[in-house]
């Protein structure tokens, strides 16, 4: 009797743990897919490089995939009643948390893609425009200087960055720091996933 109620727990708690890792990549998945196509559409060019959707790939896969697998189980997985033989892997509230938490990241990404270069600071000495580099733009409502828009071209089709780099060939941080705060939330978007 023992044996089968240890097999009973090792099978929730995997079933469980499969759970929590699809809850994050499909969280992932929906706000790489959608952010890559709204810079397709409206601005021209990729938000995040492929190399840099390499790197997503590793850390998602690898670091999730070990993480939220080597919970061990607990006796309270055995007071759940047994799952339908037709229920679905992803339940009504895995997809709220996809949904809730795609939206959040997409405006928050969104916000740092197009208003990132009137907040996101920058130090002044980062830059000489006229030895091959560039200035940063100084802000009248911060006082502050801010980073320099890594957006090519304007949603209206007119270049933006893309006259500075052509004639440079250096890229801004801008997009930089939209890789580095979408890997941030999806940290804690890993945190959120271990409890369903």
């Amino acid at each position: 009797f023992n044996s089968i109620v240890k097999a009973v727990m090792w099978g929730r708690n995997i079933y469980d743990s499969i759970r929590k890792f699809v809850q994050f990549q499909l969280t992932v998945n929906v706000v790489a897919v959608v952010l890559t196509l709204v810079g397709a559409v409206l601005l021209k060019q990729d938000i995040l490089k492929p190399i840099q959707m390499l790197w997503i790939n590793l850390i998602m896969d690898t670091l999730a995939s070990l993480a939220l697998a080597t919970e061990p189980p607990t006796e309270k997985l055995l007071e759940r009643k047994p799952h339908k033989r037709d229920d679905y892997i992803i339940n009504k509230l895995m997809m709220r948390n996809i949904i809730v938490q795609s939206i959040f990241q997409l405006i928050v990404l969104f916000i740092i893609t197009f208003a990132g270069d009137l907040f996101i600071p920058e130090y002044p000495d980062q830059y000489d425009i006229d030895h091959g580099s560039m200035h940063p733009k100084f802000n009248p409502l911060t006082g502050n200087t801010t980073i320099i828009s890594g957006r090519a071209n304007h949603i209206n089709g007119t270049e933006d960055y893309k006259k500075i780099f052509d004639h440079i060939r250096v890229y801004p941080r801008h997009y930089t720091f939209i890789f580095n705060c979408f890997v941030m939330m999806q940290i804690f978007n890993f945190l959120n996933s271990r409890k369903l």
